[in-house]
């Protein structure tokens, strides 16, 4: 079940050089990405509409047409073949799919559903490289698994008090505290507060507080089709309030920011993108590389168990048994199925807030 009319993340800027053709799989459909000579991106059906052969073993010509290899077949930008070796007259259906692409916060955003209905503000407001407040370091991860597992584990940080006891030295309290979460346009709003010394059983890097008693505020927007985009600050313990919801005021003791973003490349295949940084006034390339390196042991704490998750589905489906830590993923599954069911007229299959993944 995917939702078509969102953008997703295909690759981060910098795995698209001006000559280099990116293939890509996004929602089960083959995709080519390429640089023009003058920078702009191309987004293409990856098959070419004569014999089907992937596009993306061709070439790039004239510094913005794309040759198809196996019989030469030749397509602007727009998708239309402009050369058909051997043959004057080229048909009007000699032509292949183009997808809007837009290159924004570091990531590359294509739009998998109706061109038409392709809408720029819905990109969601990420950190890119270029944003002066934060030094970031950035990867991927390949998951064999199912997006919406990944989707429910980051939409629910129950899990960090045991997946990532090691990582980032989760404390039980990430289990039994539970977060304000709460609908908002296309996703959902995690935010909590803890003490500082129910967050983690030691500080972690980025997260000094000198000498200071201090609390940890933190707070994500999760938006369709699976983006995180979370702020990570220490206050003073005198700055978190009594109903533990509230955002703080004034300035942090320090502070992080970390993009995410989960792109499903086919039923059980899914690429993980993030990005994760301090504030350059908090630390410079050592504490960058210092906290991307915990970044990298959590989130492949993450795919292990996610990705064993979804080899039991698959030996055996069953019904979820819910707890109150679920409410983030009920919502974001909820957003989803009400996206795709307007995309379906209502399919059967969309009205299931909850389905099993594998099924």
């Amino acid at each position: 079940m995917y939702v078509r009319n969102c953008w997703y993340v295909a690759a981060w800027d910098y795995e698209i050089p001006e000559g280099k053709l990116f293939s890509i799989r996004i929602i089960d459909k083959a995709v080519l990405i390429f640089r023009k000579q003058d920078g702009d991106l191309v987004a293409l059906a990856d098959r070419c509409c004569h014999r089907f052969a992937p596009l993306s073993l061709g070439r790039v010509e004239d510094g913005c047409n794309i040759r198809c290899m196996y019989h030469g077949l030749k397509f602007a930008p727009d998708g239309r073949c402009i050369e058909i070796p051997g043959q004057d007259v080229i048909p009007a259906t000699a032509k292949v799919r183009v997808f809007p692409v837009v290159e924004k916060h570091s990531w590359v955003w294509i739009w998998m559903g109706d061109a038409a209905a392709a809408d720029e503000s819905l990109i969601p407001n990420a950190v890119g490289f270029d944003d002066p407040t934060y030094n970031l370091r950035s990867g991927s991860i390949d998951y064999d698994a199912n997006y919406q597992l990944i989707n429910d584990n980051l939409t629910d940080f129950s899990h960090l008090s045991y997946v990532h006891a090691n990582s980032f030295r989760a404390t039980p309290a990430w289990a039994s505290i539970r977060p304000s979460v709460r609908r908002i346009d296309r996703g959902v709003r995690v935010s909590r507060w803890l003490p500082q010394e129910l967050a983690a059983t030691e500080t972690l890097p980025g997260q000094q507080a000198t000498s200071v008693e201090a609390a940890l505020w933190q707070t994500y927007d999760y938006l369709v089709p699976g983006v995180l985009l979370m702020y990570s600050a220490l206050y003073p313990a005198s700055a978190m309030p009594e109903d533990r919801v509230t955002p703080p005021e004034g300035e942090p003791l320090s502070a992080n920011f970390t993009s995410q973003a989960v792109t499903p490349l086919g039923d059980q295949k899914t690429r993980y993108f993030f990005s994760w940084g301090p504030r350059r006034i908090d630390g410079g390339d050592e504490l960058a590389d210092m906290m991307f390196g915990i970044a990298n042991m959590a989130f492949t704490e993450d795919r292990i168990m996610i990705e064993a998750q979804q080899r039991t589905i698959n030996e055996e489906p069953g019904q979820e048994v819910l707890t109150s830590a679920d409410t983030g993923p009920v919502q974001m599954r909820a957003v989803i199925r009400r996206l795709v069911k307007q995309e379906t007229s209502g399919d059967k299959e969309a009205l299931d807030v909850f389905e099993h993944a594998a099924e």
